[in-house]
C-alpha cells in the first residue's frame, strides 16, 4: 500500500518494507498494490509464479516478477484529494485474504497522516492524542480494518514533503504509536521500518498535478503568551497514564532553553498540570501534579533551583479547557490531548524571551 501522493516523499520500498516483497517472490505469491488516497483503490494485483525449466529460467522469472512490483509501486500515483490511510488498510487486507496460503503481509509505504475521518490528523490534539484512547475510539465506532493475522510493515512514517511541514520527535513517536495500536487493535502485528524516505512528491510525469491533501498543523515548539509557556504532548510527551517522560532526550531538548531563561534571570515559576476529563477529579489533580512535579524535576537538573519552582495540579478544572467527551459521553481523544499539559507561568509579571 503506498500513498504516492501530495505532501509526502514518492514511495520507494527499504529495508524490512523489501524484505516483504523478497518474501512474496520467494513464496510465488498474490500481490497487489493499493494506492491510499482519499479514495482508496487497487491500482492492479499480479501473480508471482515462477515460470522456467530452468535454473537460470526461474531466476530470470523471480527477476521479473520483483521487478513489475517495483515498477508499479514507481508509477502509482493518487488520483482523489485527501489520504484515508485506514481505508486503504481495509483494501489492502481484503485483496489478498482470499489466498489461504500464509504469511499475508503488507508493507505500507505511506506517511500515515491520515486526513479523512474518523482518523482525521488535521483535527487539533489528534497528532498527540493517547494511542490506546485512538483505538478504542475507532473499535467503538465500527471503523478498524480487518488485519487478523495480517502483519504490517510501515515504512515512511512521519516522514514528509513540501508544503506539509516535517513532524518534531514526539509527534513522529506518537504517530507511530498511534499505528501500532490501532493496527494491533484490527487483529494484527505492526513493525516500523526505520529508513526514512526522502525526497519530493511523486512526479506527475507531465499529467495534471496530484490532487490536495490537507496540511497537518504542526506546532513549532512551546505555545507562548507572555508569563506563560504551555507544554503539550507535541513538546513534552508522556507514557500513557504516567509521568514518565515517552522521550526523555526530546524532552530534555525542549526544556534546556527554558530552563536557560529561568537561570539567567533568576525568576520563579508555577508549574501547573492539567488533564483530560477522566475519572474523579481527584486523581485527575493528582496526574497534572505528578507530570508537572516531572517538569519541574527535569529543570532542576537542568541548574534551575528547587526553591524557585512550584508544582500544582488542577486536573480538568482550569479555565481554558477543552469539551473532551461528545453528547453520549464518549471520550474524544483529540480534545483530550489538548486538555493535557503542562503550564508554566513566571512569577511577578516576568515574561518569556524564548518564544520572541
Amino acid at each position: 500500500m503506498v500513498g504516492a501522493r501530495s505532501n509526502m516523499p514518492a514511495p520507494q520500498l527499504g529495508g524490512r518494507a523489501m524484505g516483504v516483497l523478497d518474501r512474496a517472490v520467494a513464496n510465488q505469491s498474490l500481490a497487489a498494490i493499493v494506492v491510499a488516497d482519499g479514495e482508496p483503490s487497487v491500482l492492479g494485483t499480479m501473480s508471482l509464479v515462477v515460470e522456467g525449466g530452468t535454473s537460470q529460467g526461474r531466476d530470470a522469472s523471480r527477476n521479473d516478477n520483483r521487478r513489475a512490483v517495483l515498477d508499479g509501486i514507481a508509477a502509482a500515483r493518487a488520483d482523489d484529494p485527501e489520504a484515508d490511510v485506514l481505508t486503504g488498510l481495509d483494501l489492502a487486507a481484503r485483496s489478498i485474504r482470499s489466498v489461504e496460503t500464509l504469511p499475508h503481509e503488507i508493507a505500507v509505504i505511506d506517511s500515515g497522516l491520515s486526513t479523512v475521518a474518523p482518523l482525521d490528523f488535521t483535527q487539533p490534539g489528534l497528532l498527540e492524542a493517547d494511542p490506546q484512547e485512538v483505538a478504542d475510539t475507532l473499535q467503538r465506532i465500527g471503523a478498524l480494518p480487518d488485519l487478523e493475522g495480517m502483519d504490517v510493515t510501515f515504512q515512511g512514517l512521519g516522514d514528509t514533503a513540501a508544503p506539509q511541514e516535517p513532524l518534531g520527535i514526539a509527534q513522529r513517536d506518537n504517530l507511530a504509536a498511534i499505528w501500532e495500536a490501532v493496527i494491533e487493535a484490527a487483529g494484527g502485528e505492526m513493525e516500523v521500518e526505520h529508513a526514512p524516505l526522502e525526497g519530493d512528491s511523486p512526479s506527475d510525469g507531465g499529467r495534471a498535478a496530484l490532487p490536495e491533501v490537507r496540511i497537518v498543523p504542526i506546532p513549532d515548539g512551546p505555545a507562548c503568551s507572555g508569563p506563560t509557556v504551555e507544554l503539550t504532548g507535541s513538546d513534552v510527551a508522556f507514557l500513557p497514564d504516567s509521568a514518565e517522560f515517552a522521550n526523555p532526550a526530546a524532552a530534555r531538548a525542549i526544556l534546556e532553553p527554558i530552563a536557560k531563561q529561568l537561570v539567567e534571570t533568576g525568576a520563579t515559576a508555577t508549574l501547573t498540570g492539567t488533564t483530560a476529563d477522566v475519572g474523579p477529579i481527584e486523581g485527575q489533580r493528582a496526574r497534572g501534579l505528578s507530570r508537572a512535579q516531572a517538569v519541574l524535576d527535569e529543570l532542576v537538573e537542568l541548574g534551575v533551583p528547587r526553591e524557585s519552582l512550584t508544582a500544582f495540579g488542577l486536573g480538568s478544572e482550569y479555565s481554558e479547557y477543552v469539551p473532551d467527551h461528545d453528547a453520549d459521553g464518549n471520550l474524544l481523544p483529540g480534545p483530550a490531548a489538548e486538555n493535557r499539559k503542562v503550564i508554566i507561568t513566571l512569577d511577578n509579571g516576568a515574561t518569556w524571551t524564548l518564544c520572541e
